[in-house]
């Protein structure tokens, strides 16, 4: 096929997914400072969670089992390495297994798990450098939060993930970015992206293990869709906007993209966790924390939260009996922050419930939010909190959406506290080293992330 074939013409028809794909593939570098600090900061975070979570039982099953041998080295399985998809698979997999990465409000699911898992793939085989890796990442970022202002909340509310649906589509476009894709074949990449976005909410309330298959899906199905499209296989290029596009069938709408435009930036809304916890859990434990120190510390008799249906769907666990309702148990949470005086990165992993803990979980309480009482919250809260202390006080107050936001230090401190136990304290300090030099191949990274076999701790 000769160029003029694959490259678009002025006279071509327009739509949707072309400009889309003209966006990813013509943009220059982004010059958004604060979107580039954020991309970078995700992709911090995404190495630390996928790092830790690669010896557990799982992951090895995922690894043996699931993953074609090739030349990706696997973070943290010494000695493993996949084929590109299988790798992004499988650090999606990881990434998101402990419930650490970050996520976002405009699309309501986690980007970071597959985009950033197809880019390091697509970094590797391109040899590409941190800058351009962050570059891709950040770009896949504004454009997937753009698609989930269009179609949320009808396309969650729904029960769709959209970290399968919308995560599907942003881990192709970093692909399509790091492959270095022309404008024809990025929509086509898009289209094949579509054609495999999935995924459904079901595992909210039965604690399914799908939860982790969606993102590793997300991951793999994205890089391949882009992978395709380079080597010559046609799409169609209405995919997001046609009649029977994206748009229309998953989201429920039609035509509402072109009015929500697209720049370097638009990341405000991507937030970090200090802990492994559902983001419905983090600004109700912000606000429980703050109004516990308000009243000096006290010892409480009962805590309990008025919480939006959704909300207090996702964190609702007082009796968590595995993994995954431990790490979304906004109950624990308390608990384990009344015990330790906080909650650090690994304390809701591998976690043994005390009776202590068991006993302090038994005094806090959820409900959902009475719909008469919606009126009385502040713009950016949604719901309460009340704290009744051992000796008769009581304080009610309104529950804001997300704590204060993680910074660079915080994020650092959260990295190390995760990586050093599987690549020790010097690779661990060395990869985030790295990490801050734009012009270290993603090859390094990769190879740096994949633990050793002998190491100084």
């Amino acid at each position: 096929m000769d160029a003029s074939t694959r490259n678009l013409g002025e006279g071509a028809k327009s739509s949707d997914t072309l400009h889309i794909a003209r966006w990813l593939t013509r943009s220059s570098p982004n010059s958004d400072s604060h979107a580039r600090a954020t991309a970078r900061l995700s992709l911090i975070d995404f190495l630390g969670c996928s790092i830790s979570a690669s010896g557990t039982g799982d992951a090895k099953v995922v690894a043996d089992r699931l993953c074609v041998p090739g030349e990706v080295p696997a973070l943290g399985h010494p000695g493993k390495n996949l084929h590109p998809a299988s790798a992004a698979y499988l650090h999606a997999w990881q990434a998101h297994a402990f419930e650490m990465d970050d996520g976002d409000w405009d699309t309501w699911g986690h980007l970071g798990s597959p985009t950033i898992a197809a880019a390091l793939s697509a970094g590797w085989y391109a040899d590409a450098t941190v800058a351009e890796l962050t570059d891709a990442v950040s770009m896949a970022f504004s454009f997937g939060m753009a698609l989930g202002r269009a179609v949320n909340p009808g396309h969650y509310g729904r029960g769709f993930c959209t970290t399968g649906t919308i995560g599907t589509l942003t881990a192709t476009a970093a692909s399509v970015r790091l492959l270095g894709l022309d404008e024809a074949s990025a929509a086509y990449a898009l289209d094949f992206a579509v054609a495999q976005a999935a995924g459904v909410r079901q595992f909210a309330l039965d604690g399914s293990a799908s939860c982790l298959i969606i993102p590793a899906n997300a991951a793999r199905a994205g890089l391949e869709s882009a992978t395709l499209a380079a080597s010559g296989l046609l799409g169609g290029k209405e995919a997001i906007d046609g009649d029977l596009g994206f748009l229309r069938v998953l989201g429920g709408t039609a035509g509402l993209l072109p009015t929500i435009a697209m720049s370097d930036g638009n990341l405000d809304g991507i937030y970090f966790k200090s802990h492994s916890c559902c983001g419905n859990a983090i600004g109700p434990l912000h606000a429980f924390i703050q109004a516990w120190k308000d009243l000096g510390c006290p010892r409480l008799q009962q805590v309990h939260f008025e919480l939006p249906k959704e909300v207090a769907r996702n964190v609702n666990h007082p009796n968590p009996s595995i993994e995954l309702e431990r790490h979304l148990s906004l109950q624990l949470a308390v608990a384990m922050h009344l015990v330790h005086g906080g909650i650090e990165a690994r304390d809701l992993i591998d976690l043994e419930i005390s009776m202590e803990v068991s006993q302090l979980m038994g005094t806090v309480g959820i409900s959902v939010l009475e719909p008469d009482h919606s009126h009385e919250l502040d713009n950016g809260k949604i719901g309460f909190i009340t704290l009744l202390t051992s000796d008769g006080r009581s304080v009610r107050q309104q529950v804001p959406a997300l704590g204060p936001p993680l910074r660079d230090l915080e994020i650092s401190r959260k990295f190390k506290a995760l990586v050093e136990p599987s690549l020790g304290k010097i690779h661990a300090d060395q990869l985030l080293s790295v990490l801050s030099d734009g012009s270290t191949p993603v090859r390094d990274i990769l190879k740096i992330g994949q633990r050793q076999t002998e190491f100084n701790r």
